[in-house]
């Protein structure tokens, strides 16, 4: 009886891991439900992506901003997206952070570059005058993204190897 129990539960861990490492798209949660994509949300950034790539090269920002824009289209595929008058120039806190923290858990350097993309974008959203939510949730969507970039600067640092150069006593 009790292999029977053990069996039982190694099949459900052995489940619940498959799906949670399995290749594919990080954006994904981690769980058995799957996110439908959202191709209006897809289609709401393609609308604002010329004056987003106008904005962008008058900055002196490092990433390029085609890695931008397809670290953008991959989130939005995954955001919800809700009727009525949801729109990705709004951006919901709670629903951004629950995204990043998923996409962290599967890969973070995806997960580095869409926080860095969603800053970008917020920024437009702000200097160009789209965004369409409140002052208070464009302050705490802002907050929330510096204090995660902020987070997954110091997990890499923390987490990236030295190179052999510095640790063999001939580095100068």
């Amino acid at each position: 009886m009790r292999i029977k129990v053990a069996r039982k539960q190694g099949r459900q861990a052995a489940l619940t891991n498959h799906v949670r490492n399995q290749p594919g798209d990080p954006f994904k949660a981690a769980t058995r439900r799957v996110a439908v994509p959202s191709p209006g949300n897809v289609r709401e950034l393609e609308a604002v992506a010329p004056a987003f790539i106008r904005w962008y090269v008058q900055h002196p920002f490092s990433a390029d901003i085609d890695e931008v824009l397809e670290s953008l289209t991959r989130f939005f595929r995954f955001y919800p997206e809700l009727k009525g008058t949801r729109a990705i120039t709004a951006l919901e806190p709670a629903e951004v952070t629950a995204k990043l923290t998923s996409l962290m858990t599967h890969a973070l350097l995806e997960g580095v570059m869409a926080t860095y993309s969603l800053m970008r974008f917020l920024d437009f959203l702000h200097d160009s005058g789209r965004w369409s939510g409140s002052q208070e949730s464009f302050q705490t969507m802002h907050g929330i993204l510096e204090d995660i970039g902020c987070s997954e600067v110091r997990v890499i640092i923390r987490h990236r190897p030295i190179p052999d150069h510095f640790t063999d006593g001939t580095a100068e």
